[in-house]
């Protein structure tokens, strides 16, 4: 099933590279995308087929200014504010690693942009932590400092010359595994295809004889 948090997911991936060629989204900003039925923002977890109207429904874009990095162990993020959220720290990374675990799995993409993650694919998840800038930094650079996320640089889809920064799930981690639900290094369990005729070990007894 297609949620309206699907949708809101793809578009707020794929406008800002139309308002950018039509100068609408200027470098250092990103866009929120929400979808709105009247002046109410729609379920986010209602699905989409059936109940999207193009006469009373409406597709809003929000603009705000984005971080360019994330710090890790080297550079802490100072002053990390705390705010209404009651979720502990081992919440909200499990949280983000459930997150992680369906953007890695969405049709048609290569890689996460950890930019796109942090700042559209987390808030868009709904968690309540996450509607805070510097939470959502600061779980980010907790997960990967204890190497639960890996991070890289891809060739950029757009400017070449300015490659992403992309990241993914640590599935060697026994600790990730568990958070996801499977067993870390486990191989698929043997299943005996049956035959006819008679057991391989009569045969080769049979043969020695």
């Amino acid at each position: 099933m297609t949620t309206n948090a699907d949708v809101e997911l793809r578009l707020a991936h794929r406008i800002p590279e139309l308002l950018r060629e039509s100068g609408i989204l200027p470098e250092g900003y990103q866009c929120d995308v929400h979808l709105h039925r009247g002046n109410r923002k729609k379920r986010r977890d209602a699905a989409f087929q059936g109940n999207w109207d193009p006469d009373t429904d409406s597709i809003r874009i929000a603009f705000s200014p984005m971080e360019e990095t994330i710090e890790t162990a080297t550079g802490r993020i100072a002053g990390a504010c705390e705010t209404a959220n009651q979720a502990s720290a081992e919440d909200r990374l499990s949280d983000l690693l459930r997150a992680l675990d369906r953007a890695e799995t969405r049709p048609g993409y290569e890689f996460v942009s950890l930019k796109w993650f942090r700042d559209a694919a987390l808030v868009h998840e709904g968690f309540q932590w996450a509607g805070d800038e510097v939470a959502r930094q600061d779980v980010l650079r907790e997960a990967i400092d204890r190497r639960w996320i890996l991070t890289s640089k891809v060739a950029n889809p757009r400017p070449p010359h300015f490659p992403v920064t992309a990241i993914r799930l640590n599935r060697q981690m026994p600790e990730v595994n568990v958070v996801l639900g499977n067993r870390a290094g486990s191989l698929p369990a043997f299943r005996p295809i049956p035959i006819r005729g008679e057991p391989l070990s009569a045969t080769v007894l049979r043969d020695r004889r």
